[in-house]
């Protein structure tokens, strides 16, 4: 029997037309398997196929058409042995929940300190391991023997594996390699170490189960054999070996002409063994089917692949000059085809792309555009802001998720509609103290809870410090009285309602009696009850198992469908576990969640079930197809390209957003050592070079798929998570370099005579954005669906105050003969109080702002120069200027806006300390200035000390602290560190008298032409500590430590602009240097457990804080001062958004949003476009 394998770059009619000669023999009964990770649906070869005949209607004819997974998957479950099938991220869920299990050394080592996302990248690392073992089909067996004769394979790892292994099977779970896996052990085409044959008892079972898996089948037809796994490969090649079949064909694709593809030398050589082992005469047959070259689209495709070659790197100088005197034959008709478009931000060139793909769609006769981006979150981003201008966009990815948000992001399947109500609840019963879970469960439409009602419920559970569900039993005991006793009393005494909440408190509490009483039920009855059986008695009790069980209309159809896949879910959850109680479900089911499984399916792996079509139907008018530049994405487009000639004639490329930041970007590398004596070529990509060279195939591959009429390259010089106003902290990116041979400047953009240094201007993109919108609105209108009217006439009212705070935040601050001042009088406290509402400037006239807001790139340009008035300062002082050195955009919210910012728990805690400290020193002080240093006012001054950092601490913190317990903790320990304080000051040597405590000064600065305004500490007299009896003068700044961490002093010190500042003060102020400043911690003892040690430590608060006077000092906190002024003066309050910047802002949960709207970007995959940049 021959075995023909054909490797060819593009394919041609000959091979569709081979594997159709075939099928329609009658004697013949053909096994068409397709290589890929889903059931084969985005083979060309079926597409082509399922047009002349429907897949059922060969099958019925007695042929097999399936990928390869799927075909084992159905032949496990017709001999009996089948298994539920994990995704990636499901085993890794499975994993987490068995992590304890597996005997890997390094996820043990301190697992006490160990954060969950540390824990989650080794079980990430070692997933990644086992993925690949398994699709080399490298057994346990085989992994352990080359663990003992070769030390670089560590004996962990081999172990984990097995263990991994052992506990798939007692679950009867398997993953996608795994089925190809099970089926070779049973086929007995495993891999063996050397020596190691298997019985004949084995060898005879084996042999009667490959009978049965190809059942009858007399040919075989492999097609894309380059999308096929080794393990893959081999089992094909034991199938095409045995004695029924009597011809076997393969189709691969491969890079360049004269390759040929790994996957196939992989077949044919188990072929080969197979047949010598079963006494089978095969050979094999090479062939390369040619294009024809009279054709007047192969030489296009020829022309395309040559100038493509460009993109390769060399090996050498001949290499070199070869590739160039091709790409020059070529030049002429290639590279008019190109357009290279250089835009200033990721917003001008999103608007640019989609306004030209527009006008190419209008004008006709272009089949397909397709839009390559560096990575998933850009492709997320693109498509959305594409999809915002009307284009009808088309994500591959989508039809793997049963919805996604407005930025673009597939919906969680537990936070479906109807599922989240349903996991929240699960998870309620288990963690009963955790609110959050039943907070969604009564916000879900299970439960008519009024809104408002339900937003004073849990704003008294915050402020009283109870659960949620405490509240409503309060709420429903008192028939509603609870909730209003801290609002205002009328003036007979009598508590009264607000009106808005007293109509709908009869709502509210019909709801809240049924949900009380339902959960108290369901507590004590989820010990005894399965989880299913809770979640049928919660349908059953809301009354939504009938509308699910009958749905009449799309979204109950959707949630039916969607709960179908949590059950399956909950139950794999029951199997793992090894129990059906919630108190051992819920947890696995939150880690679940916690690990990003979407669906019953995986993304990246799906079940056949998925691959039937339907969901590309329903998107087959999408003329914009967004995909990211992965070899997989490639290989699917690569795919409908072929199987369409009619789209490679008029089709349109577009590499958008190419940075190389992005692309080639950072290489994603396997980090456990791996087994390579055992792996097959080609090696996973584990180098920088090789990286790199893996994107130039991309790119290759990207140019060369098809018959581009035109392309399109461009990228952003700043990108869409950079901030354009802010030049000081915005990396500017570059074009990809794998892109740099073909990249030319100076071609023109799509937008006339509105381009500015290679972008675009304002104008020009405020009115290409109205276009959009007004293209949007009419697709809109012309879809039949009408515009609903407001519901509420005070609409406007909350429009017109929406603008009125729009105008005070955003717009820039106007002139006025008197500014209003930035800082209060008061000594201690640089804030002033917030002025009053009618003292506030007034905004301009807001005609034409609505048309600003409404257009997402002029509004995050307006934003960006919100603040871009001239401000005066009345004085700085250094709390000013460290603010406006940290982020000017707080500065200007709270010196210039007046804003109250959000009061931390640090806050309050270093405030407290600070008051205690200050109590302790005056009344030392005073004691000292009447010779009094006895025993006895060192005891009063604690107790004023005492009594002053009590009276500091009001109440239980505002509310700050999630509970009574947590306030008293910290309210103990920051007594401890007080008392610590006053035991190391009486054990100073070196103090000689405590001269100023919270001490004002005040002096002009005419270098920067304000004045300087603070406040030290403590200025301490101090001998020299030369023996000579000198002395000299020591400022100290005290700060406090609520965590009790270690902290490096020194460099504190020494990077300190307050003590530089401060010493520079009072050389200005007293006319004399001071000896230094020191930087001192309070509450810095720390109780550190040690395994081997067991001893304190505490925070080393002496010399290591103490900064010594200096002219370079000096000369730092007086540039400061001249450059903050500076700053001010220009109006430069543009947001410098930061991990450390945001993280302690006052205004990150309020009035500022520039962290969460740049994060945005990123975790949303591009996130919507909003119309402010800096709040």
């Amino acid at each position: 029997m021959s075995v023909l394998s054909s490797d060819v770059v593009t394919k041609n009619r000959s091979v569709l037309e081979r594997v159709r000669w075939l099928l329609r023999q009658p004697e013949r009964r053909v096994l068409v398997l397709t290589g890929g990770g889903g059931g084969g649906a985005d083979s060309s070869l079926r597409a082509e196929l399922a047009r002349g005949a429907a897949v059922f209607e060969l099958e019925r004819r007695g042929h097999g058409v399936f990928g390869v997974r799927e075909f084992c998957q159905q032949m496990l479950r017709e001999t009996g042995r089948d298994k539920r099938v994990f995704g990636r991220a499901q085993l890794a869920a499975f994993l987490m929940h068995h992590r304890d299990a597996l005997p890997v050394t390094r996820f043990h080592q301190g697992a006490a300190s160990t954060s969950t996302l540390q824990r989650r990248k080794s079980i990430q690392d070692l997933l990644q391991l086992v993925r690949l073992l398994e699709s080399e089909a490298i057994t346990p067996e085989l992994y352990g023997k080359l663990a003992a004769v070769e030390h670089k394979t560590p004996a962990d790892l081999t172990e984990a594996y097995a263990v991994y292994q052992e506990l798939l099977a007692q679950h009867n779970a398997t993953s996608w390699d795994g089925l190809v896996l099970d089926v070779l052990a049973l086929c007995g085409a495993e891999r063996r170490p050397e020596g190691v044959e298997s019985p004949e008892a084995a060898t005879a079972a084996a042999r009667e189960f490959s009978d049965a898996l190809l059942r009858g089948y007399t040919d075989v037809v492999l097609d894309d054999t380059q999308r096929l796994t080794p393990a893959m490969a081999r089992l094909v090649g034991h199938l095409c070996a045995q004695s029924s079949i009597q011809s076997s064909t393969s189709f691969s694709r491969v890079l360049f002409e004269g390759e040929s593809c790994s996957r196939t030398q992989i077949l044919e050589q188990q072929m080969l063994e197979t047949a010598a082992r079963i006494r089978q005469q095969r050979e094999v047959t090479q062939a390369t089917l040619a294009e024809d070259e009279a054709s007047e689209e192969d030489r296009k495709l020829v022309q395309m692949r040559v100038f493509a070659q460009q993109l390769m790197s060399p090996s050498s100088g001949k290499d070199k000059q070869t590739k160039v005197e091709k790409a020059s034959s070529v030049s002429a008709s290639s590279l008019s085809a190109l357009q290279c478009w250089r835009f200033e931000t990721a917003e001008d060139e999103e608007q640019a792309i989609g306004k030209f793909l527009a006008e190419k769609l209008e004008l006709g006769g272009l089949k397909g555009v397709t839009v390559l981006c560096p990575s998933h979150a850009d492709a997320h981003r693109v498509a959305l802001a594409l999809g915002n201008q009307g284009l009808p966009v088309r994500m591959d990815d989508g039809q793997f998720s049963a919805a996604v948000t407005s930025s673009g992001v597939p919906i969680h399947l537990f936070d479906e509609p109807g599922v989240n109500a349903v996991y929240s609840l699960l998870c309620a019963l288990c963690y009963p103290s955790d609110s959050r879970h039943l907070y969604n469960v009564l916000r879900s439409d299970f439960f008519a809870f009024p809104a408002e009602l339900l937003s004073r419920l849990v704003e008294k559970e915050h402020k009283s410090h109870v659960d949620l569900f405490q509240v409503l039993e309060a709420f429903v005991e008192s028939d509603g009285k609870s909730l209003f006793a801290s609002l205002q009393q009328r003036d007979d005494g009598q508590q009264s309602s607000p009106p808005a909440a007293s109509l709908q408190l009869e709502t509210g509490l019909q709801s809240a009696r049924a949900f009380v009483t339902l959960i108290k039920r369901l507590r004590v009855e989820c010990h005894d009850l399965s989880a299913a059986e809770i979640v049928q008695s919660f349908l059953e009790e809301s009354g939504r198992l009938e509308t699910l069980l009958s749905p009449s209309c799309p979204e109950h159809e959707r949630e039916s469908l969607a709960l179908a896949d949590f059950l399956r879910e909950l139950e794999a959850a029951q199997s793992v576990v090894k129990s059906a109680q919630v108190a051992f479900v819920a947890p696995y089911l939150l880690q679940m969640r916690e690990t990003h499984v979407s669906s019953s399916a995986s993304w990246h792996e799906l079940s056949p079930a998925v691959g039937d079509g339907t969901a590309a139907s329903a998107t087959e008018e999408a003329n914009v197809r967004v995909l990211p530049m992965t070899i997989h994405a490639l290989e699917s487009l690569a795919s409908s390209v072929d199987g369409n000639d009619a789209d490679t004639k008029q089709h349109l490329l577009v590499l958008m957003s190419m940075r190389d930041s992005k692309f080639p970007g950072r290489m994603k590398r396997l980090t456990l050592p791996l087994p390579y004596d055992l792996l097959s070529r080609p090696y996973p990509v584990q180098t920088r070079a090789e990286h790199l060279t893996s994107c130039e195939q991309l790119a290759y591959r990207a140019l060369t798929l098809g018959i581009h009429n035109e392309v399109v390259l461009s990228f952003a010089a700043l990108a869409a998570t950079s901030s354009p106003g802010n030049d000081a902290r915005t990396k500017r990116e570059v074009l990809s370099r794998i892109f740099q041979p073909i990249w030319r400047e100076g071609d023109h953009q799509p937008l006339d005579g509105s381009r500015v240094n290679g972008g675009l201007s304002k104008g020009s993109t405020a009115s290409l954005s109205k276009k959009a919108s007004t293209a949007h609105v009419a697709a809109t209108q012309s879809s039949g669906t009408p515009s609903n009217p407001p519901e509420h006439f005070w609409l406007s009212e909350v429009v017109d105050l929406v603008r009125e705070f729009v105008g005070r935040i955003f717009l820039p601050i106007w002139h006025h003969k008197e500014p209003p001042s930035a800082v209060a009088a008061a000594p201690r406290d640089d804030r002033a109080k917030q002025v009053a509402k009618d003292e506030f400037p007034s905004p301009p006239v807001l005609a034409n702002r609505r048309s600003a807001i409404e257009d997402p790139v002029t509004a995050r340009r307006l934003a960006a120069s919100a603040s871009s008035g001239s401000y005066e300062p009345s004085h700085l002082s250094y709390s000013q200027i460290s603010e406006y050195l940290r982020c000017p955009h707080q500065y200007y919210l709270s010196r210039v806006m007046k804003l109250e910012g959000d009061v931390s728990t640090s806050m309050m805690f270093g405030r407290a300390l600070h008051e205690g400290v200050a109590a302790f020193a005056t009344t030392l002080a005073a004691a000292q200035l009447d010779g009094d240093a006895s025993d006895e006012a060192k005891t009063l001054a604690a107790v004023e000390a005492e009594e002053a950092f009590a009276r500091a601490w009001v109440g239980d913190g505002h509310g700050l602290f999630a509970s009574k317990e947590q306030s008293e903790f910290f309210f103990d320990r920051g007594m401890v560190a007080l008392w610590e304080f006053m035991r190391s000051h009486h054990e100073d040597p070196r103090l000689q008298e405590i001269l100023h405590v919270e001490h004002a000064f005040a002096f002009h600065v005419p270098e920067a032409n304000v004045e300087l305004r603070g406040v030290w500490d403590r200025i301490d007299r101090v001998s020299s500590g030369d023996g000579s009896g000198s002395s000299s003068f020591l400022i100290k700044e005290f700060k406090s430590n609520m965590g009790g961490a270690e902290r490096d002093m020194r460099k504190l010190a020494a990077e300190s602009l307050q003590l530089k500042m401060y010493m520079y003060a009072f050389r200005q102020v007293f006319g004399e240097a001071p000896l230094g400043a020191k930087l001192q911690l309070i509450g810095g003892e720390n109780a550190v457990k040690d395994a081997s040690k067991r001893r304190r430590r505490t925070v080393d608060s002496g010399e290591d804080g103490l900064v010594l006077f200096s002219e370079a000092a000096a000369q730092e906190a007086e540039a400061a001062i001249v450059e903050v002024a500076s700053g001010l003066r220009r109006g430069a309050f543009e947001p410098t958004p930061g991990f450390a910047e945001c993280a302690f802002c006052p205004y990150a949960g309020s009035a500022c949003h520039s962290a969460t709207d740049a994060a945005a970007h990123v975790n949303g995959a591009g996130g919507r476009r909003t119309s402010r940049s800096a709040v």
